[in-house]
């Protein structure tokens, strides 16, 4: 099946209505402190708790594929090895933050993060920086930035709970609790998944199932309207059954047992009648992997993985005139990475690395005039191990008529250092040079009918050197590889009624190898061509009801494009009705039309899958 048939069927159901978006949204993302979405260059897609509970998925990978230009590859069932690709950037090109604090795992070979483990429960705003952005988020932000957030203090005493219950024994458990007295405000959850899965590989006969863990919590005390202190924690422990490729049968027995924690505390003062913030911080990320084996010899079975990353920041934030704030930090992080591969028999010590990082970066926005926004900045990163490195950035928004129509172009530029394992020898190099992108785009959104319409469209291209790959030349990693993306991406919403929306968009990303050898063929894994359409209709009866149509172009599986991963189309249906204030009952079908497909070859994806469940709210 073609992409044009693809965009034939999406064509037809476009002139509908759709989902625009509000006027007041509020960036972090961009600068890391808030702003209007008006003042905004970058690309940036927000994903709010009404929109994860309209969805109603359990997966954060599943809405994270609607999102323009972003793609999506998951090794088997819910709980596999799955990446995130966006703008056509590697998996390790994206950073992810939970809550404010980096999660990408410094142990695994490019410290790229496994989305596999993140659940939507309690998770209350995703923002989707598409793009470089290595000013202010430092290394890694080469191919875009995933912030999460999970749910937030509220001002009255609230308690939100989900259960719900569907195909292969999956159960899913979500509570949270939040509110506010005195001085302090705080939010805390937890929750519990589990399913008997899919076989992770295909011809496997034998169930590959996964269970997670999840608890998350934030206490904020303001001492005063202008001092406060911030503390957040988020943990996740997840044990996923998987089909090794080792052995000959697909009917393999390895598990991982996943672990990550994050904690961060945080000191928040203004000054000078609020025109001078600052914020001084400790976080920590503490990740653990063990994984065994039982059909692979004995010196094989077992595997233990530790990383630790320790970060010192401040961050400061100086309005110098009504027209102009100075925003900028100094950071520095200790990572730590400890691999053990009992390769050797009894009396094998793990390896063990460790590097710092002192870094300081600087943004200027300006507002000249009304409606227009022009930031640019500047960043040094001090490596124990790889020396220094310089950024620079710059952004402008311009709306002339109230934010009505924005018009936004940003230069960008993007680096992510080699992680503790490239630069371990044996395999590693100590003379590894951070990756490098360059990048820009531009782009225009129109609101019109008072909102009613939202059209966007933007153009980008992105060129990256130094990509660090391993040689089979020198059998050790090295800086031989270039690649471009490059791309457009439009968007339609429409919202003629309160109760009717419907949103599409379509992206086209050309990833292309420049190296030699291997000039001009496609990225692995990353397909040209993807459609999103969602819409939900609220019934006058109180019944909520819809549907989201992702439909994805063909791909290849390797860089040598040999093996050809053919395009899809997945459709979802949902349905939700309000008992009462408080008590909501929903259900939905994913992959309605049981479509068989891969994101990578030879590993299974879930057939026609439904769950039925329940939301509470007091």
């Amino acid at each position: 099946m073609t992409i044009l048939k693809y965009a034939a069927a999406a064509l037809v159901l476009l002139p509908a209505t759709a989902f625009a978006a509000d006027d007041d949204i509020i960036i972090v993302t961009a600068n890391g402190i808030a702003q209007p979405r008006a003042e905004v260059g970058q690309a940036i897609t927000v994903i709010d708790l009404k929109m994860l509970e309209t969805q109603q998925t359990s997966v954060i990978t599943d809405i994270l594929r609607t999102v323009p230009s972003v793609n999506i590859a998951r090794n088997g069932g819910v709980g596999a090895q799955s990446s995130v690709f966006i703008r056509g950037g590697d998996s390790s090109q994206t950073l992810v933050l939970i809550d404010g604090v980096r999660i990408n795992d410094p142990s695994s070979p490019n410290a790229a993060f496994d989305f596999g483990a993140l659940l939507t429960g309690n998770i209350g705003r995703v923002e989707v920086l598409r793009g470089p952005n290595s000013v202010i988020w430092g290394s890694q932000a080469i191919g875009g930035v995933v912030n999460i957030q999970t749910l937030e203090p509220t001002e009255k005493f609230a308690v939100n709970a989900r259960a719900e219950y569907g195909y292969q024994d999956t159960a899913n458990v979500q509570a949270n609790v939040s509110g506010r007295t005195g001085i302090f405000s705080g939010s805390i959850g937890g929750g519990l998944y589990r399913t008997t899965g899919i076989s992770a590989l295909v011809g496997g006969t034998e169930r590959d199932g996964y269970r997670n863990a999840s608890a998350n919590g934030k206490l904020k005390i303001a001492f005063t309207d202008n001092l406060s202190l911030d503390f957040r924690g988020y943990y996740n422990r997840g044990e996923v059954q998987f089909d090794s490729t080792f052995p000959l049968s697909p009917n393999a027995l390895p598990e991982t047992e996943n672990e990550q924690f994050l904690g961060y505390v945080g000191l928040n003062a203004k000054l000078l009648d609020g025109r001078f913030t600052n914020r001084l911080s400790y976080t920590r990320t503490d990740i653990s992997r063990v994984g065994s084996d039982v059909v692979r010899p004995v010196n094989f079975n077992v595997n233990a993985i530790k990383a630790t990353l320790d970060r010192f920041e401040y961050h400061g934030a100086f309005d110098v005139a009504d027209a102009a704030k100075l925003v900028f930090g100094v950071e520095h992080e200790r990572s730590f990475a400890s691999t053990f591969f009992p390769t050797n028999g009894p009396g094998t010590v793990p390896d063990r690395a460790k590097t710092t990082v002192t870094s300081g970066f600087g943004q200027l926005i300006l507002k000249p005039f009304t409606g227009l926004t022009l930031t640019g900045g500047a960043r040094y990163d001090d490596y124990s191990d790889y020396g220094g490195q310089t950024t620079f950035g710059a952004n402008f928004a311009y709306t002339p008529n109230d934010g009505k129509t924005l018009i936004r172009g940003t230069y960008a530029e993007g680096f992510r250092a080699p992680t503790l394992t490239e630069a371990l020898l044996p395999f590693g190099n100590v003379a590894l040079k951070p990756e490098t992108a360059k990048s820009f785009d531009v782009g225009i959104e129109q609101s019109l009918i008072d909102g009613k319409i939202l059209a966007t469209a933007t153009y980008f291209r992105r060129n990256s050197r130094d990509l660090i790959t391993f040689s089979f030349v020198t059998f050790q990693s090295e800086n031989i590889a270039k690649a471009r993306g490059e791309g457009t991406e439009f968007g339609l919403a429409l919202r003629p009624t309160t109760t009717l929306n419907i949103a599409a968009n379509f992206s086209f990303v050309d990833a292309t190898s420049r190296s030699p050898g291997s000039f001009g063929n496609q990225l692995a894994r990353r397909p040209q061509e993807n459609i999103n359409l969602s819409a939900d209709w609220q019934t006058p009866i109180g019944l909520s009801i819809g549907t989201t149509i992702t439909l994805t172009g063909d791909a290849f599986d390797n860089l040598g494009n040999t093996r050809r991963l053919d395009g899809y189309a997945l459709v979802g249906v949902r349905a939700a009705y309000s008992v009462n204030d408080r008590i909501e009952l929903f259900g939905r079908v994913e992959n309605l039309g049981d479509e068989n497909y891969q994101t990578a070859t030879g590993f299974n994806s879930l057939g026609r899958n439904a769950y039925v469940g329940a939301r509470v709210k007091f």
